[in-house]
C-alpha cells in the first residue's frame, strides 16, 4: 500500500474512535446525572475501600509487612503525642529501622 492510503485509512479510523468517544461520553453524563440524584437521596456514610494488597519489604533474609510497621509508627505517635498527619515512612532495613517523619515530628522504631 502506498502512504497516502495508509494515511487516508487511519484518518478514517480516527474519525470513527471519536465518534464513538462522543456517544459514549454522552451516555455517561446522562448516567452520573441519574446516579447523582439517586445518590442524593440516600445518607449512607461512605467508607473507603481497603487496599487490595499487602506490601512486604524483604532484605537479607527479613521479612517486614508495611501495614504492620505503619500500625505500629501510628501508635508511636499517639502515645508521644504527635500529629500524624503528613506521615512518611523510610524503612532501611540494613539498620533494622523504619525512620518516619511527620507533622508533630520524627524518630524510628526498631524492625
Amino acid at each position: 500500500m502506498s502512504r497516502r492510503t495508509d494515511k487516508k485509512k487511519l484518518k478514517r479510523m480516527n474519525e470513527s474512535a471519536v465518534s464513538q468517544a462522543s456517544v459514549t461520553v454522552a451516555t455517561v453524563s446522562t448516567v452520573k446525572a441519574d446516579d447523582a440524584a439517586t445518590a442524593s437521596e440516600t445518607t449512607a456514610p461512605v467508607s473507603q475501600p481497603s487496599a487490595a494488597y499487602d506490601l512486604y519489604i524483604q532484605y537479607q533474609g527479613a521479612d517486614y509487612n508495611a501495614e504492620e510497621l505503619a500500625s505500629q509508627i501510628l501508635e508511636k505517635c499517639k502515645a508521644e503525642g504527635m500529629d500524624s498527619a503528613d506521615l512518611k515512612i523510610y524503612v532501611k532495613p540494613e539498620d533494622k529501622k523504619a525512620y518516619y517523619a511527620c507533622a508533630g515530628g520524627n524518630s524510628y522504631i526498631e524492625l
